[in-house]
């Protein structure tokens, strides 16, 4: 019994070394295609991170600049929760400052962002800049495509009427939201949405199912990680690149989401 003990007690050890200190810091790609009707370019490159939960700029934060510039983008497109515990304004804004797009850096924000949105509202901190703009609530027209931001819906802050004003029905409609959960996904469908782009969920940070179900960021939506196709439009869930309430990642490692995205 006690060498049984010993064993578990230096796998238990082992596993949180692992889950703590090696696998947050392993930021892997995925990279996917899909087509959207009506898409005025003939390609575009997108990529997709969430989550950061930034308090340094620290080594998954140098992986992600990294990573982006390698790709050089059309758009990087960013679904909140930027800080973590409403701290590490300035280091984040270093990071959007350092992640660059040939066409346009777009964020919304999440529930952790609430200093962030006070900023804006106050004028601490410009909506637009020259590498990256924010969306609270509004849309734009990019030209190939009108991109919708909305406020958090985990904290209601989402208002579809005003952020959907501008739109026409002209092109395409994707939509940078930092939660889906199925209401709003269902709202998505009856305004002709191509592609929703979300985070929130961290994937779970864990890949055993039976611990994902508990997670209070998950409970919320069927969709965990990866690229649905819930109804006529696609909807991507990434993992994110940070951690939150458990410092750990398990089979679950850190994303960065890179789309190809073609004209049919």
């Amino acid at each position: 019994m006690r060498k049984r003990s010993r064993i578990l007690l230096v796998s238990l050890g082992v596993l949180l070394i692992y889950s703590g200190l090696i696998e947050p810091y392993i930021v892997r790609v995925s990279e996917r295609d899909f087509v959207v009707d009506g898409l005025q370019d003939e390609n575009l490159t997108i990529v997709h991170v969430a989550d950061f939960h930034t308090l340094r700029y620290g080594l998954r934060e140098r992986q992600m600049v990294e990573i982006v510039s390698e790709v050089d983008p059309d758009y990087v497109f960013i679904t909140g929760d930027l800080l973590k515990h409403n701290r590490g304004i300035e280091t984040c804004l270093r990071v959007l400052s350092d992640l660059k797009a040939r066409k346009g850096v777009y964020i919304v924000l999440g529930n952790a962002d609430f200093k962030i949105l006070k900023q804006l509202r106050r004028g601490g901190i410009r909506k637009r800049r020259e590498n990256y703009t924010f969306l609270i609530n509004e849309s734009v027209d990019c030209g190939s495509f009108y991109l919708v931001g909305l406020d958090d819906p985990v904290t209601h802050r989402e208002n579809l009427d005003l952020a959907f004003d501008n739109v026409g029905d002209d092109k395409p409609i994707f939509v940078l939201t930092h939660f889906h959960p199925d209401s709003l996904l269902w709202e998505f469908e009856t305004r002709r949405v191509a592609a929703v782009f979300s985070g929130h969920t961290h994937g779970g940070q864990f890949g055993l199912r039976q611990i994902v179900n508990v997670l209070p960021y998950v409970y919320r939506s069927r969709y965990i990680a990866g690229l649905y196709r819930p109804d006529h439009f696609y909807l991507s869930v990434t993992r994110g690149v940070g951690t939150n309430i458990f410092p750990l990642r398990f089979l679950c490692s850190p994303e960065i989401c890179i789309y190809h995205v073609k004209n049919r």
